[in-house]
């Protein structure tokens, strides 16, 4: 996985990545049953965002028996260690980015990814 930086995910990417970052890998079909009730878009649409990920390298998309599988190129602590530093700075217009305690109650995040996820943010902020 690479760490795409400047691009930032849209809500719904953001919501797809957070499945394919539990699923490891999900055709479109199964990722519209996940999304569907959270955004009302229909299969078509969700076919067309998977496709605008796919040309900003933030999944990638490999044909299996007619079916396009898709799987996360962007790694979740750094994607998200790097949102977190810009909205501290930019949003909240901290010096610090916030401690990873803030973040120990996350069911995005398991206990080994907050350790990484602190790091990353320590370099980040000093740099």
């Amino acid at each position: 996985m690479t760490d795409v930086k400047g691009t930032d995910p849209t809500k719904p990417e953001l919501a797809i990545l957070k499945l394919l970052w539990r699923s490891k890998e999900m055709n479109a079909r199964e990722i519209h049953r996940e999304i569907e009730s959270d955004f009302g878009w229909s299969y078509s649409t969700v076919r067309t965002v998977l496709e605008r990920m796919a040309d900003k390298k933030l999944i990638s998309k490999t044909p299996v028996d007619g079916v396009n599988i898709y799987e996360p190129q962007v790694g979740k602590v750094a994607m998200l260690s790097r949102m977190i530093a810009d909205f501290s700075k930019r949003v909240l217009e901290l010096d610090t980015t916030p401690a990873t305690a803030f973040f120990a109650d996350s069911k995005l995040l398991s206990d080994d990814e907050l350790a990484e996820l602190e790091d990353v943010l320590k370099k980040t902020e000093s740099e």
